[in-house]
């Protein structure tokens, strides 16, 4: 199972969104979603935030190993780290690593910006609009047309 999860933030307003797909195998997509986050401090913290809901999502929805693909390689690190994040984001650290320490295999893998089109545009949806939106048929015309120009095999 591969997901792929964007962050979204303005700092004028503070306010974020975090936008996510998730794929089969086959790079099929499955559902996408988006989620507006009313209040949000830093870009990192809506990329942090992503992560965390990205591995929640998909092991509600699947009992498979998980690929989740990120294009904050900070976010990354912070979270893969062997220290003790010390960060003002240390609890949203704290919660992915606990959400990753179950029986269940959960890879964190980065990828370049441009292989993570859908998500930003999903994340930048959730943020503007503000909303929070699952779509279960990620073919809908709402949504397909950014699926389907996102997939890049590897």
């Amino acid at each position: 199972m591969n997901v792929n999860v964007d962050g979204s933030f303005d700092d004028t307003n503070k306010k974020g969104g975090i936008g996510m797909i998730m794929r089969d195998d086959g790079g099929n997509p499955i559902t996408t979603a988006c989620t507006f986050l009313n209040r949000c401090c830093t870009a990192l913290e809506a990329e942090l935030l992503a992560i965390k809901d990205g591995i929640t999502f998909a092991l509600q929805w699947t009992f498979r190993p998980i690929v989740l693909e990120s294009d904050c390689l900070t976010a990354i690190q912070m979270i893969n780290s062997k220290e003790r994040c010390l960060s003002e984001l240390a609890f949203v650290v704290r919660e992915v690593r606990d959400l990753m320490n179950g029986d269940r295999e959960i890879l964190l893998r980065k990828i370049h910006r441009s292989q993570n089109h859908a998500s930003h545009s999903l994340a930048n949806k959730a943020r503007a609009e503000p909303s929070s939106i699952i779509w279960l048929n990620p073919n809908c015309d709402d949504i397909s047309q950014i699926v389907k120009d996102d997939f890049i095999p590897e």
